[in-house]
């Protein structure tokens, strides 16, 4: 086997790459160099092809035509079309490198399967057609300024978060919001953007993960030959939203950090559900993209964690059920509580897919515990009585806390399995025990 290196030379030998399919001849037509995939289009191997000359693989009809003579005689690019031995039509361009005397020298060549590129173009017309219906809305975005609807903002982490995202607002550094599916992360983005000097700019958001890598930086940039706009354009003096920044592909991160270096006329907004330094360690982000969107990180977190943000968000759901389906509807006080213990892993996307299916199921004036969907319904040692009316957040979530710690006594032997079970620590399990049932919690469980 030659050596899988690309060196300075003009020996046979297979380029270290399975990404490209690209075959690089001398002069005369010998192929001196190949890559991992060369010869896949013509049901040969790499090696069959190395050493080979391009005019007796011309006349075997495998290169049909041949492109490094039409290279050489016209000292230029040539673009050609070529059809394999098994009927399949390949896109192949050539490219001359010359030596002093302005002769051609050696010929690089690389290939795509025609049915590549349908897909790609395919994928093109579809971005043109969204691109265009964003166009359409610009004008109307432009003229308005972004409020955060039906915000439930008011713990103290969310505070802090509101806080930084306020101060950065006010200048065009770059700004990572970190948090799980659903923890309201575009609406922070949203808030950002309507207290910045951009508010009278396009708000753009893009979803990473869905763009192929083949099309990522033309979906940025646009296509010149069909005069469409990229996102960063259609951004320019706004704000571009990157959701699921933490799924893109190396490839595509290059071509983004090389798009995003020295641009100034755009806000970045960067979106992701894992952190980007543990992306980093991972090995999964490049460190030159974190160093420049890392800049201002915004933290949120999930709604489990932020038990006034929940109760809000309850109350602001519950209003809008009772505008969308003109039912004037509450919640019973047992039900209410009960939804406060919930650990809601999908947050508040899950919380509201949850009060409007049981907002729907209920035949009366009062969403009860028998309304929610049937994976929700509390068994019947979960029941909660509590008269809400009167009371206080404080007292209201210290008896959701009273009632979860019973409930968790009752199904799990140790301490231990509690704070697991829980998410907080062994010490907090006993300290709240010891407050809330007035006796002496020892060790003696563990």
């Amino acid at each position: 086997m030659n050596s899988m290196l690309l060196l300075p030379n003009t020996d046979e030998e297979i380029i270290d790459t399975h990404d490209e399919d690209i075959i690089i001849t001398t002069r005369e037509g010998k192929i001196i160099k190949v890559t991992q995939i060369s010869g896949e289009h013509y049901g040969l191997a790499p090696g069959d092809l190395l050493g080979k000359s391009v005019y007796d693989l011309e006349a075997q009809g495998i290169f049909s035509p041949a492109i490094t003579p039409e290279v050489v005689k016209k000292k230029k690019k040539v673009v050609t079309v070529q059809t394999t031995p098994s009927g399949r039509k390949v896109l192949i361009t050539g490219i001359p490198l010359f030596n002093d005397q302005r002769e051609v020298e050696f010929v690089i060549s690389y290939s795509f399967e025609l049915s590549e590129l349908i897909v790609m173009k395919e994928y093109l017309r579809d971005l043109e057609t969204e691109m265009s219906k964003v166009k359409e809305e610009l004008a109307h975005l432009r003229d308005q300024h972004i409020q955060i609807d039906g915000s439930a903002m008011e713990s103290q982490s969310s505070a802090r978060a509101i806080k930084t995202a306020l101060k950065m607002a006010r200048i065009d550094a770059p700004i990572v919001i970190q948090g799980e599916l659903g923890v309201g992360k575009t609406t922070l983005a949203k808030f950002v953007h309507s207290k910045s000097n951009r508010s009278d700019g396009p708000f753009i958001e893009v979803n990473c993960g869905t763009i192929p890598e083949t099309v990522f930086e033309i979906a940025f940039t646009g296509n010149k030959d069909s005069m469409s706009q990229g996102y960063l354009s259609l951004a320019d003096g706004g704000s571009l939203v990157l959701k699921e920044i933490d799924q893109l592909s190396h490839s595509s991160q290059t071509v983004l950090f090389n798009l995003l270096n020295n641009q100034e006329s755009t806000r970045i907004i960067a979106l992701s559900e894992t952190p980007l330094d543990l992306l980093v360690k991972q090995g999964t982000l490049r460190e030159d993209l974190f160093y420049l969107l890392h800049i201002a990180p915004i933290q949120l977190k999930p709604l489990r964690e932020r038990p006034e943000d929940l109760e809000k968000a309850i109350d602001l759901f519950m209003q809008k059920l009772i505008k969308k389906y003109n039912e004037p509807k509450k919640i019973a006080d047992n039900l209410y509580v009960y939804l406060l213990q919930l650990k809601w892993e999908g947050n508040f996307r899950e919380l509201q897919n949850v009060l409007e299916r049981s907002f729907i199921e209920s035949e009366t004036n009062i969403v009860t515990l028998q309304d929610l969907p049937a994976t929700y319904r509390p068994m019947d040692e979960e029941q909660i009585g509590f008269e809400i009316e009167g009371q206080t957040l404080p007292t209201i979530l210290d008896f959701v806390e009273k009632k979860v710690l019973l409930n968790a006594q009752n199904h799990y032997k140790t301490t231990t399995e509690m704070a697991r079970v829980l998410g907080i620590s062994q010490p907090s399990v006993v300290r709240k025990l010891k407050k809330h049932l007035h006796t002496h919690i020892g060790d003696e469980t563990e």
